[in-house]
């Protein structure tokens, strides 16, 4: 699990990026310029098994990238991860891979210097002082995170990731598959305990979404389907919002506090 201090230092990396770019608007944001600006080549190749390699040499590497991936934001995402190790981990590997089950992991569980690749990534693709304003006072849903995944071109669970770590709302993140939770991220004041059971009720739009259904909302989704604290509890309600992903086989689901309970 990375330290908050290495989590900071990820954000901030990104952040100074950015800053030395003078990047102001999310349209400046070109992720193959800023690559190439810094001595790494991007190239596109019909890779097997992966989405995106960074072979380094000295300081200079070069990135490459699966060619049939379909979506911009997907390529950017991708691109942006390998250039957070290519500034975060200079010391470690010379040759870094990444597939796209890693690009949609966030658990703080995997290793290191993947988490860290992607803090890097978001915070690159959708700098704070930028996205966080587009979210306040607007109710938070995957309506709003689809927006905000158009305007900055980026891939939907990074922007659902960035919104929540963002945003001043009580939110949580949650990916869940096979009935499963796999990881979740909550917001700054998120003041709930995620359940200590990973498994998925079957009452949750979480279990609700699948190939043939692949999005569901509620705001009556019981706490106790979710957070501690609330066994039992028929009155205490939040809202869920999921999505399914059928390439990954997950589900995504936003949950929101958006009364007191």
């Amino acid at each position: 699990m990375p330290s908050s201090e290495r989590k900071a230092i990820a954000v901030a990396k990104a952040d100074d990026l950015l800053n030395e770019l003078h990047i102001r608007e999310p349209d400046e944001i070109d992720v193959e310029r800023i690559a190439i600006f810094k001595g790494a080549e991007v190239r596109y190749a019909p890779l097997q098994g992966m989405d995106g390699c960074l072979v380094r040499k000295g300081h200079s590497a070069v990135i490459t990238i699966r060619s049939s991936l379909k979506y911009a934001g997907k390529r950017r995402f991708v691109i942006a991860h390998e250039l957070g190790h290519f500034f975060l981990h200079p010391r470690t590997r010379q040759i870094e891979t990444v597939d796209k089950q890693q690009a949609n992991n966030w658990s703080d569980k995997q290793e290191t210097e993947e988490y860290e690749a992607n803090l890097f990534a978001a915070e690159l693709l959708m700098p704070r002082t930028l996205f966080a304003p587009r979210g306040v006072r607007r109710e938070p849903s995957f309506q709003l995170i689809e927006s905000l995944a158009k305007e900055f071109s980026t891939a939907l669970t990074a922007t659902a990731v960035q919104f929540v770590r963002t945003t001043q709302e009580e939110c949580a993140v949650v990916s869940a598959g096979n009935r499963r939770r796999k990881w979740f991220i909550v917001s700054p004041g998120f003041e709930f305990q995620m359940l200590e059971d990973d498994y998925v009720h079957g009452h949750s739009c979480a279990a609700e979404v699948n190939a043939s259904k692949l999005s569901a909302r509620s705001p009556d989704i019981e706490a106790g389907f979710w957070l501690e604290g609330f066994h039992g509890d028929h009155k205490s309600l939040i809202t869920e919002d999921a999505r399914f992903f059928p390439s990954l086989g997950r589900s995504l689901s936003l949950l929101w506090i958006h009364e007191e309970i």
